[in-house]
């Protein structure tokens, strides 16, 4: 069995013409409803687009078990694949894969037009309740879910424990709020840190702040009409934006975030004490900080706690051999799959069966100092009840997230000041030229 990384161009971010358009796409050939998975007409290969690493056990069982091989079109990053869906949705689904995973960030994006999509087969309890919401459009089941992304904090004891304000995961949380820690807590940690450090306290803000966006139940759109509330009387975002800006301008970060070039050398060169990690995101630490003692996983989460990300696999209803596209999507999110993944790459499983599997709950992982890393994440997504399902995401709100966001950049950069920012956010958002909800 091969993986044939078939990788797309440079990643793509969010422009504001992107901003205005809906998927779209004629959803032709199948309607919506998957084929016949026959074997008189089995294919000899189905492809899945996705920007993760696979486990190789998971293809090869496919393979084995149905004779077809499976071909991983692996995209850099979740941006560069988003474009491409995005575009092949728009040409009637030329260039699309059997299988696309799908972020829940852009997920309303892209089922925009739900007969893009096939239907998928509920399957009983399988999923938290939340998650299969998640991936239904209208009632319909288009996406099967993979992980979750409980938000907990990662931070190096070694550093924190020599600046002399936590030397071991309760401490840490008792540092930044304990259980009735917030935002404002957690950032009044880290003016504390930084003012006797010659680091930072966290890599960067935008990660935080995207983090507690996550928590609003509708932070850019009306979830009745699903139009963009006007961004300059958005006061909930304004204050939240405020509240990071202002610890950015007060040097708390290093302003380096994930996918940025320099964000593994900030770990080799122990440039920041925290980061906040979604489960999803410990097995990335774990390599970018390889040979970095001291990191560990607090129980601690401001406001509560949270969920960050987490993905489907789907079908496009364009799709040549839509029956067998929906056995690879079920074979992909099993229980075993979900074990395969968090021992692969960290990814915590959004199975409920899956959650309560030894290889997940009792599992010691070395780099955390034998941390049970799955165990404290289920704790942390129990913590956060409700949360944990995010609010509303209409069709505007990765690209909405993006622009705020690029504004808690240009402040921890040096670029602006908190309310200069601020102004610029809104200028790029009113030239979008939005009908914003009422």
């Amino acid at each position: 069995m091969r993986i044939d990384k078939r990788t797309a161009g440079a990643a793509a971010f969010w422009t504001t013409a992107a901003l205005t358009l809906a998927a779209c796409g004629g959803g032709g050939g199948g309607g919506g409803t998957a084929g016949e998975a026959s074997e008189d007409d089995k294919p000899a290969e189905l492809t899945v687009a996705a920007w993760m690493d696979f486990p190789q056990e998971l293809l090869d069982a496919f393979e084995e078990e149905h004779g077809i091989e499976v071909v991983v079109n692996s995209f850099p990053d979740g941006a560069s694949a988003q474009t491409v869906l995005r575009n092949g949705l728009a040409a009637d689904g030329a260039g699309l894969s059997d299988v696309h995973l799908v972020e829940l960030d852009w997920w309303t994006e892209m089922m925009a037009v739900p007969e893009d999509w096939v239907e998928l087969p509920e399957v009983e309890d399988r999923w938290v309740d939340w998650k299969v919401t998640q991936g239904s459009v209208d009632g319909r089941i288009t996406g099967y879910g993979t992980d979750i992304g409980p938000l907990g904090i990662a931070f190096n004891q070694d550093m924190t424990s020599a600046a002399g304000v936590a030397t071991d995961p309760e401490s840490f949380g008792a540092f930044i709020g304990g259980e009735d820690a917030t935002w404002e807590s957690f950032l009044d940690a880290g003016r504390e840190y930084v003012a006797t450090n010659d680091n930072y306290f966290i890599d960067s803000l935008t990660n935080a702040f995207q983090a507690a966006i996550n928590l609003l139940p509708a932070a850019f759109e009306d979830p009745e009409s699903g139009a963009p509330y006007d961004l300059a009387e958005n006061t909930e975002i304004k204050d939240l934006f405020m509240t990071f800006a202002d610890a950015a301008d007060d040097g708390v970060s290093a302003g380096i975030a994930i996918g940025h070039a320099d964000w593994g050398a900030g770990f080799q060169n122990e440039q920041w004490a925290t980061v906040v990690t979604p489960a999803w995101m410990t097995g990335i630490i774990a390599d970018n900080a390889d040979g970095i003692e001291g990191w560990r996983i607090a129980s601690t989460f401001p406001e509560g706690g949270g969920n960050w990300g987490g993905s489907f696999f789907t079908v496009p209803a364009t799709g040549e051999n839509t029956g067998w596209a929906v056995k690879l999507a079920d074979h992909l999110t099993t229980s075993d799959a979900a074990v395969a993944w968090f021992e692969t790459t960290g990814q915590f499983p959004s199975q409920l069966e899956a959650m309560a599997r030894p290889e997940i709950s009792d599992t010691e992982n070395e780099f955390y100092g034998g941390q049970r890393v799955g165990q404290i994440y289920g704790e942390l997504a129990e913590a956060a009840g409700d949360a944990a399902a995010g609010g509303f995401r209409g069709e505007n709100f990765a690209g909405i997230q993006t622009l705020v966001t690029d504004g808690i950049r240009l402040v921890e950069s040096g670029g602006a000041t908190p309310e200069d920012a601020w102004a610029s956010v809104v200028e790029n958002f009113e030239a979008l030229g939005f009908e914003t909800a009422e």
